[in-house]
This record gives structure tokens, sequence and C-alpha cells, in this order.
């Protein structure tokens, strides 16, 4: 018989229980559901558990879920501190043809976007969310892009927050956003702020 500590040995660093892991350690899923029924664990989704007497990250298991979704808009402005305000749901971008349809009922606090898929991969960078989990998100020239491209994707604050502290601040880099700027199509959009602030 499987013991609790068999399944914390097999606890990620975001604090989350994989049943990948636990089948790949040659535990059967019956042994889960075990435990879920004991209460010691919590089914957090599809495939992810945490013990009850310990904090998951949230955004890890989130893209745990969503393998190719990477947190933009607002959530990745929010974790790189171009705004103050915490988002009441989590932004993913996907590349285009990757299926989020099964993914929207499970996970109904994330906002989904889509994109060609040699523009998904512009920017991407890894960092440890606020909860402690590695998690992968759009660096803030991309963030500072896709929001000039679609403003419409963040409230009017958020938008101006962002845009102002990222070009008054010390790592502006002008050369990495017009990189950027130019397979996204806002270069011309990018040089008038760069010129105004």
């Amino acid at each position: 018989m499987i013991r609790e500590e068999d399944l914390r040995e097999l606890v990620s660093e975001d604090g989350c229980l994989y049943t990948s892991d636990v089948t790949k350690a040659g535990i059967r899923r019956e042994e889960l559901a075990r435990f879920v029924d004991k209460g010691t664990l919590v089914r957090e989704m599809r495939g992810v558990y945490s013990f009850a007497d310990t904090w998951a990250d949230e955004f890890a298991m989130i893209q745990h879920r969503c393998h190719k979704g990477i947190f933009s808009y607002g959530t990745a402005l929010y974790f790189h501190g171009l705004s103050d305000r915490v988002p009441h749901f989590s932004s993913l971008t996907v590349p285009y043809g990757y299926n989020t349809h099964y993914l929207k009922k499970e996970l109904d606090a994330v906002e989904f976007h889509s994109i060609r898929p040699e523009l998904w991969e512009i920017g991407i960078m890894e960092m440890t969310s606020p909860q402690g989990g590695r998690i992968k998100l759009y660096d803030r020239e991309r963030c500072i892009c896709d929001i000039i491209r679609h403003p419409r994707y963040v409230d009017p604050q958020t938008y101006y927050q962002a845009v102002r502290s990222y070009f008054s601040s010390s790592y502006c880099n002008r050369g990495k956003l017009l990189d950027y700027a130019e397979p996204l199509k806002v270069k011309s959009k990018i040089k008038i702020y760069m010129e105004v602030i």
C-alpha cells in the first residue's frame, strides 16, 4: 500500500502533485482517489493535485493544463510590475491551432488569445510566479507591443500605467522593443511613444 510520504516525495517545486509523475513512479491512479477520499489530497484540476495542508501555485497549475499557454497582457504586466492592478482573470496566449475548447470550461478564470505560431514565440521568458512556481510569460517588450497592438485586451488604466512605466524606466530596451515591433506590426506606433514619452 502506498504511503502519504511516497506521494509527498513526488510533489513538484510548484507544490503540485501531477498524475503523470505518479504513474511514472509506478503508482496507480486509484491511490490518488483514495487519498482524496481521506481528505489528504485535493484535486485542483484534471491531472493536478495538492496536499490539503499546503498551498499550490495556481499559475503553475494553469500552465501545466495548458502547455502552450504563455501568460500575457494584464497578467504578465502585473508580474513585471508594470501594473499594480491584480487581474481578475489570467490571460494566456496560445498559437493558432492549439485546441483550447476543452480547457475553457475547466479554466473558467482564464482568457485565451490566439496568434500565429511564429509570432507566439517572440519574447517568451521564465520567472518565478508570486506563489513560487516556475512559469512562462512574455517579457516586458513583448507585453508593451501586445497592448499597443490590442489595447482592448486591457483596461485603459492598466494600458496607460504600463506604457508610462515602461518608457520612463531604466530597463526600457528600445532596440529590443523595435525588433519585436516589426513582425508584430506596431513599429510606427512604438516610434510615436518613443518620441512623446
